[in-house]
Protein backbone atom coordinates (compact mmCIF):
# COMPACT_ATOMS: atom_id res chain seq x y z
CA UNK A 1 0.00 0.00 0.00
CA UNK A 2 3.27 2.40 0.68
CA UNK A 3 4.36 1.45 -2.59
CA UNK A 4 0.82 2.43 -3.69
CA UNK A 5 1.06 5.79 -2.66
CA UNK A 6 4.66 6.33 -3.34
CA UNK A 7 3.77 5.30 -7.26
CA UNK A 8 1.05 7.79 -6.89
CA UNK A 9 2.98 10.97 -5.41
CA UNK A 10 5.63 10.41 -7.93
CA UNK A 11 3.06 9.60 -11.29
CA UNK A 12 1.27 13.13 -10.14
CA UNK A 13 4.73 15.04 -9.70
CA UNK A 14 5.60 13.63 -12.92
CA UNK A 15 2.37 14.71 -14.97
CA UNK A 16 2.62 18.18 -13.26
CA UNK A 17 6.25 18.94 -14.12
CA UNK A 18 5.47 17.33 -17.92
CA UNK A 19 2.57 19.88 -18.37
CA UNK A 20 4.55 22.99 -17.28
CA UNK A 21 5.07 25.89 -20.16
CA UNK A 22 8.83 24.96 -20.62
CA UNK A 23 8.89 28.16 -23.57
CA UNK A 24 9.05 30.75 -20.82
CA UNK A 25 11.58 33.64 -21.59
CA UNK A 26 14.21 34.14 -18.61
CA UNK A 27 13.28 37.61 -17.51
CA UNK A 28 16.88 37.83 -15.54
CA UNK A 29 19.11 37.66 -18.30
CA UNK A 30 17.88 40.64 -19.95
CA UNK A 31 15.20 39.30 -22.13
CA UNK A 32 12.18 41.30 -22.22
CA UNK A 33 9.07 40.01 -20.72
CA UNK A 34 6.66 38.13 -23.34
CA UNK A 35 3.16 40.38 -23.97
CA UNK A 36 0.51 38.81 -22.81
CA UNK A 37 -2.15 37.89 -25.62
CA UNK A 38 -5.49 37.56 -25.49
CA UNK A 39 -5.41 34.11 -26.95
CA UNK A 40 -2.03 33.19 -25.18
CA UNK A 41 -3.91 33.61 -21.61
CA UNK A 42 -7.13 31.71 -22.62
CA UNK A 43 -5.25 29.23 -24.22
CA UNK A 44 -3.06 28.48 -21.09
CA UNK A 45 -6.35 28.79 -18.66
CA UNK A 46 -7.83 26.06 -20.61
CA UNK A 47 -4.72 24.15 -20.38
CA UNK A 48 -5.11 24.64 -16.93
CA UNK A 49 -8.49 23.52 -16.84
CA UNK A 50 -6.94 20.28 -18.43
CA UNK A 51 -4.41 19.39 -16.58
CA UNK A 52 -6.30 19.99 -13.36
CA UNK A 53 -9.35 17.88 -14.67
CA UNK A 54 -6.68 15.40 -15.59
CA UNK A 55 -5.32 14.89 -12.35
CA UNK A 56 -8.97 14.96 -10.34
CA UNK A 57 -9.50 12.43 -12.60
CA UNK A 58 -6.20 10.46 -11.49
CA UNK A 59 -6.77 11.22 -8.13
CA UNK A 60 -10.50 9.54 -7.77
CA UNK A 61 -8.94 6.63 -9.75
CA UNK A 62 -6.35 6.25 -7.06
CA UNK A 63 -8.88 6.81 -4.90
CA UNK A 64 -10.97 3.68 -5.96
CA UNK A 65 -7.65 1.19 -6.54
CA UNK A 66 -6.95 2.10 -2.55
CA UNK A 67 -10.72 1.47 -1.95
CA UNK A 68 -10.66 -2.12 -3.68
CA UNK A 69 -7.20 -2.66 -1.93
CA UNK A 70 -8.55 -2.00 1.32
CA UNK A 71 -11.57 -4.45 0.53
CA UNK A 72 -9.59 -7.89 -0.37
CA UNK A 73 -7.36 -6.90 2.95
CA UNK A 74 -10.20 -7.18 5.25
CA UNK A 75 -11.79 -10.23 3.16
CA UNK A 76 -8.73 -11.81 2.85
CA UNK A 77 -8.00 -11.18 7.18
CA UNK A 78 -11.68 -12.21 7.72
CA UNK A 79 -11.15 -15.41 5.53
CA UNK A 80 -8.22 -16.17 7.34
CA UNK A 81 -10.27 -15.99 10.76
CA UNK A 82 -13.33 -17.89 9.49
CA UNK A 83 -10.98 -21.03 8.12
CA UNK A 84 -8.74 -20.97 11.37
CA UNK A 85 -9.22 -23.72 13.90
CA UNK A 86 -9.57 -22.21 17.03
CA UNK A 87 -12.58 -22.43 19.41
CA UNK A 88 -15.44 -19.52 18.94
CA UNK A 89 -13.94 -17.24 21.49
CA UNK A 90 -10.39 -17.22 20.04
CA UNK A 91 -11.86 -16.57 16.79
CA UNK A 92 -14.00 -13.37 18.21
CA UNK A 93 -10.78 -11.84 19.05
CA UNK A 94 -9.03 -12.30 16.39
CA UNK A 95 -12.10 -10.06 14.92
CA UNK A 96 -11.47 -7.53 17.17
CA UNK A 97 -7.52 -7.61 16.31
CA UNK A 98 -8.13 -6.93 12.50
CA UNK A 99 -11.21 -4.31 12.74
CA UNK A 100 -8.84 -2.05 11.78
CA UNK A 101 -8.94 -3.42 7.99
CA UNK A 102 -12.86 -2.95 8.23
CA UNK A 103 -11.74 1.18 8.87
CA UNK A 104 -9.17 1.02 6.01
CA UNK A 105 -11.98 2.47 3.32
CA UNK A 106 -12.48 5.59 5.46
CA UNK A 107 -8.53 6.25 5.77
CA UNK A 108 -7.77 5.66 2.42
CA UNK A 109 -10.94 7.91 1.63
CA UNK A 110 -9.56 10.35 3.84
CA UNK A 111 -6.24 10.48 1.85
CA UNK A 112 -7.87 10.87 -1.32
CA UNK A 113 -9.84 14.22 -0.06
CA UNK A 114 -6.46 15.29 1.81
CA UNK A 115 -4.89 14.85 -2.03
CA UNK A 116 -7.92 16.70 -3.85
CA UNK A 117 -7.62 19.57 -1.83
CA UNK A 118 -3.99 19.85 -2.72
CA UNK A 119 -4.64 19.73 -6.26
CA UNK A 120 -7.51 22.07 -5.92
CA UNK A 121 -4.81 24.33 -4.07
CA UNK A 122 -2.81 24.09 -7.22
CA UNK A 123 -5.49 23.88 -9.30
CA UNK A 124 -9.09 25.72 -8.63
CA UNK A 125 -10.58 24.58 -11.38
CA UNK A 126 -10.24 21.00 -10.30
CA UNK A 127 -13.51 21.07 -8.05
CA UNK A 128 -14.36 20.25 -4.65
CA UNK A 129 -16.78 16.99 -6.23
CA UNK A 130 -13.67 14.87 -6.38
CA UNK A 131 -12.66 15.51 -2.89
CA UNK A 132 -15.47 14.34 -1.81
CA UNK A 133 -16.24 11.79 -3.74
CA UNK A 134 -13.29 10.31 -2.49
CA UNK A 135 -14.45 10.97 1.31
CA UNK A 136 -18.15 9.19 0.14
CA UNK A 137 -16.40 6.00 -1.16
CA UNK A 138 -14.36 5.24 1.97
CA UNK A 139 -17.49 5.82 3.89
CA UNK A 140 -19.73 3.24 1.68
CA UNK A 141 -16.97 0.99 1.42
CA UNK A 142 -16.53 0.55 4.89
CA UNK A 143 -20.24 0.85 6.00
CA UNK A 144 -20.44 -2.10 3.44
CA UNK A 145 -17.44 -4.42 4.83
CA UNK A 146 -19.08 -4.27 8.81
CA UNK A 147 -22.83 -4.68 7.69
CA UNK A 148 -22.70 -7.53 5.04
CA UNK A 149 -19.18 -8.83 6.41
CA UNK A 150 -17.95 -7.94 9.75
CA UNK A 151 -21.09 -7.72 11.42
CA UNK A 152 -23.27 -11.25 10.28
CA UNK A 153 -20.24 -13.28 10.91
CA UNK A 154 -19.65 -11.73 14.57
CA UNK A 155 -23.36 -12.29 14.75
CA UNK A 156 -23.18 -16.01 13.63
CA UNK A 157 -20.20 -16.81 16.32
CA UNK A 158 -22.21 -15.18 19.00
CA UNK A 159 -25.15 -17.21 18.24
CA UNK A 160 -23.06 -20.59 17.87
CA UNK A 161 -21.20 -19.87 21.09
CA UNK A 162 -24.71 -19.79 22.81
CA UNK A 163 -25.49 -22.93 21.54
CA UNK A 164 -22.68 -24.33 22.87
CA UNK A 165 -23.28 -23.46 26.04
CA UNK A 166 -26.75 -24.56 26.05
Amino acid sequence: MILAIVVFVIAVTFFVIAHRDTTQKNIEDGEEAPMFIAEMVTTELADARHVGTTLSWIVIGFAVFMQLIAWVAAAQKLGKVKKSNCCIEDRGKHLDAIEVYFDLPLYFGLLGTVLSFILITLYPEAGLMFAYVSTGMGIIVSVILRVFYLTPYRQDLISRNDMMRD
